[in-house]
């Protein structure tokens, strides 16, 4: 028989299970939101205007790291000011292209595993993409900022980087311990060669780049 007073004590103890449940819920609430990527209503504006170009000419693209359990990038990058949240277009280069969109993360200590192998304690920016598309195929290239939609050539990535000029095209080749990864307006090797990375492997791969893979941009701006 439950008596008066039993049942108080049980109706007592029910409540205190229930603030504390409640404490913990909105602990993780608040963990959770800390440490989430903005959602597409609270990007900034300056992480939507972001553009491809930077102020200094310079593109923002970067040979990217991917992370062991494939669910993200990391790049490094001088700029430390770079929005979370601005759009980016991930360019897997090896034949077939294709390429993909994410969403630029925050800056941190070494945020993919493993670590590259030229700077393990590095400061690095993450970018998300969609789980189901993102595979270990070659170097990545980040292109940051807005751009129209990505065009296909048969098997080729093709982005319209500035208007009215020939789309840019993506190129990566292996030299003896890296890749160089490149950006041309035209064919590769054939045009103008917009922008060059080098991703150090840490490892002896059978070199096939060509010299204008890798030239001074003096010498690849004139050939």
């Amino acid at each position: 028989m439950i008596t008066p007073t039993s049942f108080s004590t049980g109706e007592s103890c029910s409540i205190r299970r229930l603030r504390a449940s409640i404490v913990r819920l909105a602990c993780i609430a608040l963990v959770t939101a800390c440490g989430r990527e903005p959602r597409t209503d609270e990007i900034s504006a300056a992480a939507k205007a972001l553009t491809v170009i930077g102020p200094d000419g310079t593109p923002r693209m970067f040979a990217a790291d991917q992370d062991s359990s494939g669910s993200r990038f990391c790049f490094q990058s001088a700029d430390s000011t770079l929005p979370a949240g601005a759009p980016v277009t991930v360019v897997h280069t090896v034949f077939p292209q294709y390429a993909v969109d994410g969403r630029l993360g925050r800056r941190s200590k070494s945020p993919c595993f493993p670590a590259p192998v030229a700077s393990i304690d590095s400061m690095e920016y993450v970018v998300d993409a969609p789980d189901d598309t993102l595979g270990r195929r070659g170097v990545p290239i980040l292109v940051l900022g807005r751009l129209p939609t990505v065009q296909m050539r048969r098997d080729t990535v093709m982005l319209a980087v500035e208007p009215g000029q020939k789309s840019w095209r993506f190129r990566t080749c292996a030299s003896e311990e890296g890749v160089h990864a490149t950006a041309w307006s035209g064919v590769p090797l054939s045009s103008p060669r917009r922008w060059h990375a080098y991703y150090y492997l840490g490892y002896d791969v059978e070199p096939d780049c060509t010299p204008a893979d890798y030239a001074p941009e003096s010498a690849a701006a004139h050939h």
